[in-house]
C-alpha cells in the first residue's frame, strides 16, 4: 500500500534547460492529482512569457492547465526573453526577493496536500545578477527535496554527476534521477547502459520516463503510477 504523501512538496530541476521538466512536472501532479491529492504546481520564475488576451502567460504553468483545470498553478517573476531568469529580471528591471518566493510557497503549501515546485534550467541557473544566486539558492532557501531530470543517452552520466556534485555542494537532498523520454528500444550503446553505468557512481535512486507516443493527461499520470514513491520520497 503506498504511504501518504500529503504534506510533501518536491522541486523539479535538470541537468539543463529543455529536458522535459514542464512535462515531467504536469505529469507528477496529474499521477498525485488522480490518486485523489489537491496538488498546486509553483514556478518561482518564468522567463520566455507571451502576451495573450491581454497579458502575460507562463507557458510551463500553461501545459499543465492544458491537462488539468483544477490544478492550482501559480508564478511569482513572470518575465519576458528567451533568457535566463536573472537576465530577464535585469532587463525588466524587476528586483528579486527570496522571502517573496517563500511567502508564495509557504501560501501554497497552507493551502494544498501537496506542492510541486519547477525550476529553470539547471541548478547554478542565474536568478539574481545583483545578488550572485542561483537556482540551488531557492531549492535551499526552501528546504525542499529534487528531482533531477536528465535526458536519455550520450552525456547523461556526466550531466548527472556533475548536477548532483553541485546539489551536494548546497546540502540539498536528491530523491532521485530521472532519466525522461527513455526509449522502449534503442540501437544506441550509451542509451542502453546508461542506468547500470550511472548507478557505478551514484547511490542515488535511479528512474526511467519512457518516451511517450502522445501526451495525453492519461499518459502522462501514468508514467508514475509505478514510481511515484522513489521519486517523492
Amino acid at each position: 500500500m503506498l504511504k501518504t504523501f500529503a504534506g510533501k512538496s518536491l522541486f523539479i530541476t535538470g541537468t539543463d534547460t529543455d529536458v522535459g521538466k514542464s512535462v515531467i512536472t504536469a505529469a507528477l501532479a496529474l499521477c498525485l492529482e488522480k490518486m485523489g491529492y489537491d496538488v498546486a504546481v509553483y514556478k518561482p520564475l518564468q522567463s520566455g512569457a507571451y502576451f495573450e488576451k491581454g497579458g502575460l502567460i507562463a507557458p510551463d504553468l500553461a501545459f499543465v492547465r492544458k491537462f488539468s483545470k483544477t490544478i492550482t498553478c501559480k508564478c511569482s517573476y513572470l518575465l519576458e526573453g528567451e533568457c535566463s531568469p536573472a537576465l530577464a529580471m535585469k532587463l525588466a528591471r524587476v528586483l528579486f526577493s527570496l522571502d517573496t518566493i517563500k511567502a508564495d510557497f509557504t501560501a501554497l503549501r497552507k493551502e494544498h496536500d501537496i506542492v510541486l515546485v519547477e525550476g529553470a534550467g539547471g541548478l547554478l541557473c542565474p536568478v539574481s545578477f545583483e545578488n550572485k544566486l542561483a537556482m540551488a539558492d531557492i531549492i535551499q532557501y526552501l528546504a525542499l527535496p529534487c528531482l533531477i531530470v536528465a535526458r536519455s543517452g550520450l552525456g547523461t552520466i556526466n550531466h548527472c554527476l556533475l548536477t548532483e556534485k553541485i546539489a551536494k555542494q548546497y546540502g540539498l537532498h536528491v530523491n532521485a534521477f530521472l532519466l525522461n523520454r527513455f526509449p522502449e528500444k534503442t540501437a544506441e550503446t550509451a542509451t542502453q547502459y546508461v542506468c547500470e553505468e550511472l548507478a557505478r557512481y551514484t547511490d542515488t535512486p535511479i528512474v526511467r520516463a519512457e518516451e511517450l507516443p502522445q501526451l495525453t493527461a492519461e499518459n502522462l499520470a501514468g508514467i508514475f503510477q509505478d514510481k511515484i514513491e522513489r521519486v517523492i520520497g
